[in-house]
């Protein structure tokens, strides 16, 4: 069977074409060396696009087997799935990185990392005669089976966006963490809210589970995007958990809210474009809350990997506030850029409910040992796009210098497309 796909799409690649591309980076502060190359194959076949990718990386955090023959380095699976769109439906299968929400730099729910996982992920949109609708259903296994005491794992995203003008977008969105299982048929399909499957469906059904048998941790979400012709602005914030005895019980115990924010604006007006975003999340967000239940918002439970890269949502995890500004000068096909990140995090431990201790009364914010993270980043990059010679569809070269607290760095990329 493997080998009949290899024999399709080899077929496919030379009756229809396909686009091959190498990107390739370095990064270098003056103390560890990062570097990367990545290959892109993308492939028509039978109606969808078949798009898979890897490389070789060395990013002085993972340690691979033969380490010191291969010099830090580490060969990598990227992607590997297929695409199918028309003008009102999208569907992604196989194994791949996903972004979702309307942030371009700080994504809540869902965030690219370096880590791919199976996906099953399907945008659909209904136009009516006043407004559209958009509905979209993601699933993710995480973890397929249970290895080294760990458990099976996956995850459920879904999304319901309302556009009643075409300058707004509202929606409305959901997730849910859960173990001993990589997929769960009812949070997928059944039309009703997660929080209410997971409750009234898992828990208080008939047949469904009790409450400590069941290791589920749902989140839900909304967001608005407001557009003008050439400028966008938008905010969105994730909810894990809500104080409502400030209503029903105000003398009462009073939980920590855990949540999420994030709000930003682009606007281009030829030839600059100007980012700004803004995002954080109170301490506890995206924490477990039992030791026994490692249901924390993360790719791998128990490891020194850094949160950055770990969090399946937001890249800064809990406790923190973060801010970046992007600038862009376009001449002809030059651009040179200018970007500043500044980030601001407490004591962070997704692993360790309630930070080791026990649960606090009342919100908590930017608590613990206080740091900050603060990077000025100035590139130079050129692009040039449908090169007839040799086929090229686009080639870019680009430099970085730039400043990490006090550390100085400097980089280079470079990428190259070319039809088959």
């Amino acid at each position: 069977m493997r080998g009949a796909l290899i024999v399709l799409l080899v077929f496919s690649t030379v009756l229809f074409g396909a686009t091959f591309q190498i990107e390739t980076e370095l990064e270098y502060d003056f103390e560890q060396v990062f570097d990367s190359i990545k290959f892109r194959l993308t492939v028509p076949f039978m109606g969808t696009e078949f798009i898979a990718s890897g490389g070789f990386r060395r990013d002085n955090v993972v340690t691979p087997p033969y380490s010191d023959f291969l010099k830090g380095h580490y060969w990598y699976w990227d992607e590997g799935y297929f695409s199918y769109q028309t003008q009102n439906i999208k569907v992604d299968v196989g194994v791949k990185k996903n972004t979702v929400g309307p942030g371009e730099f700080y994504n809540l729910f869902l965030s690219e990392k370096e880590f791919s996982y199976p996906t099953v992920r399907v945008l659909a949109l209904l136009t009516g005669q006043t407004s559209k609708i958009s509905v979209e259903t993601l699933w993710a296994g995480l973890r397929t089976f249970s290895t080294e005491g760990k458990p099976a794992k996956g995850l459920v995203y879904r999304r319901l966006s309302l556009l009643p003008l075409e300058v707004l977008e509202i929606g409305y969105q959901e997730s849910v963490l859960f173990l001993n299982r990589y997929f769960d048929p009812f949070y997928y399909f059944v039309p009703i809210p997660i929080p209410g499957i997971q409750e009234f469906w898992h828990l208080s059904a008939p047949w469904g589970v009790s409450s400590a048998q069941l290791d589920d941790n749902s989140m839900v979400g909304a967001y608005a995007v407001l557009r003008g012709g050439s400028w966008r602005a938008y905010a969105e914030v994730l909810i894990d958990d809500i104080n409502m005895n400030r209503f029903l019980s105000p003398g009462g115990y009073q939980n920590p809210d855990k949540i999420a924010f994030m709000m930003g604006f682009s606007g281009q007006s030829d030839p600059v474009r100007l980012k700004i975003e803004v995002a954080g999340a109170t301490a506890y967000t995206f924490e477990r809350t039992r030791v026994d239940k490692p249901y924390e918002y993360v790719f791998f439970e128990g490891t020194n990997y850094p949160i950055e890269k770990n969090m399946i949502g937001y890249k800064y995890g809990e406790n923190n506030i973060a801010c970046m500004i992007d600038f862009e000068y376009r001449f002809a096909n030059w651009t040179f850029g200018l970007a500043w990140e500044s980030v601001i995090f407490g004591t962070r431990t997704p692993d360790s409910p309630w930070h080791g201790g026990s649960a606090p009364n009342g919100t908590r914010w930017l608590i613990g040992e206080i740091s900050s993270l603060n990077t000025l980043r100035a590139t130079i990059s050129y692009r040039v796009q449908e090169v007839y010679a040799f086929n090229l569809k686009d080639v870019f070269f680009g430099g970085t210098f730039g400043v990490r607290n006090s550390q100085p760095f400097v980089g280079f990329s470079f990428s190259l497309s070319i039809n088959m």
